[in-house]
């Protein structure tokens, strides 16, 4: 999105919000011609213990989660 630098001023933070939110790019200009470019960062999300609780049915057979026929890998 390109807005003019006096537009910018008026409505930095508000500016700068959305486009971190919305991941998308400024380009700020004066009289027309390119001065700064604005994206946002995007949010490294934390490991959270027991945050894949539940991810896998615990009503599965064992037949479903083990795909190997571990005694005939030792045969060979």
């Amino acid at each position: 999105m390109e807005i003019a630098i006096s537009e910018f001023k008026a409505k930095c933070i508000q500016l700068i919000k959305s486009a971190a939110e919305n991941d998308e790019e400024l380009l700020i200009t004066l009289r027309g011609k390119p001065m700064a470019r604005v994206t946002g960062i995007p949010v490294v999300r934390q490991r959270v213990l027991g945050g894949q609780r539940g991810a896998v049915a615990a009503d599965l057979p064992d037949t479903v989660l083990l795909t190997s026929d571990l005694e005939s890998d030792w045969e060979s």
